[in-house]
């Protein structure tokens, strides 16, 4: 619980050393912009409780991905969402249900990114 504190900490400043334990990359997708969740390595996201990302206009994305482990239970790929228009950056506030590989219990993180 302190490591993930630790990490949330440090993606909350603002000039972390490190990438918190979750980060989003972008796109092009036609018209629009696929945004995509990572996690670091050893972190599984939950698919039980798909992660949201709320913008600031309102909107929430909602992501997804085909390819789950073979319990459901967790995202065995990136999960993605479509962000209306073209963007070079996502931002909003992350919540998302994760996971050590060693835990069975997960964590929901709220992160302003």
């Amino acid at each position: 619980m302190a490591v993930l504190a630790g990490a949330l900490l440090a993606s909350c400043s603002s000039a972390p050393a490190r990438p918190g334990p979750l980060h989003l990359t972008t796109a092009p997708a036609g018209s629009d912009t696929r945004v995509t969740l990572h996690a670091d390595p050893g972190l599984k996201i939950s698919a039980r409780l798909p992660p949201a990302l709320e913008l600031a206009d309102g909107t929430v994305l909602r992501f997804n991905a085909a390819r789950r482990t073979a319990d459901s239970a967790y995202f065995a790929e990136p999960p993605s969402a479509l962000q209306t228009g073209r963007h070079e950056r996502a931002h909003g506030r992350l919540h998302a249900s994760v996971c050590y590989e060693h835990e069975r219990v997960c964590r929901t993180l709220t992160l302003e990114l």
